[in-house]
């Protein structure tokens, strides 16, 4: 039953982001949620729903917080984590699942940007989803808005990295030279 219930939850979040306005928000999903496997392979299912529906206001449109609004980016990037938290909280309300899931999950959403160091799965979620940031969302995202943009939100992820991340992040390459060009400096600001 328990089974059941992860497997509908999943597939419902699943099916909202494939109708996301952002393309690689379904890629991106998949890909964190894997991350978090590699990480963490028992990770519980509050982790794994987390994983998955951590960016799901983007795919609502009429639910989006604008980024245009906000001149802080991590004020920007909180409220963003928030309101996913608000959508997946009333997305849950359907399911019989334990309250006390439904709570860890909200709270992994909200802090999955920013984190702490007290909490082991929260560093797992923010390793993860910015490691799919550089391996998914990056080369579109260079598309959508360019070098000076891009390099600004790449530094800003690099930052959210652990040590253990980065060394995964290493192994990325693209097809575009510049990103990987920006890539290596910013390991080489990060040895200075």
């Amino acid at each position: 039953m328990f089974t059941q219930q992860k497997q509908r939850i999943e597939t419902e979040i699943l099916e909202i982001l494939k109708n996301s306005p952002v393309p690689e928000d379904y890629r991106h999903a998949l890909n964190v949620l894997a991350w978090v496997r590699r990480f963490k392979p028992d990770a519980d299912i509050a982790l794994q729903i987390a994983a998955l529906a951590h960016d799901i206001e983007r795919a609502l449109p009429d639910k989006k917080v604008n980024r245009s609004e906000f001149q802080d980016y991590d004020e920007f990037k909180q409220s963003h984590a928030e309101n996913s938290a608000r959508i997946v909280r009333e997305l849950l309300t359907k399911y019989e699942i334990d309250q006390q899931i439904v709570e860890r999950i909200c709270y992994l959403i909200r802090n999955h940007e920013f984190g702490t160091k007290d909490d082991e799965d929260l560093i797992v979620l923010k390793d993860a989803d910015s490691l799919s940031f550089f391996e998914v969302n990056l080369p579109h995202y260079y598309k959508r808005e360019g070098k000076e943009e891009t390099y600004r939100r790449m530094y800003w992820g690099f930052l959210r990295l652990s040590e253990k991340a980065k060394s995964f992040l290493r192994n990325i390459n693209y097809k575009e030279n510049v990103l990987n060009d920006y890539l290596a400096e910013l390991f080489r600001k990060d040895q200075n």
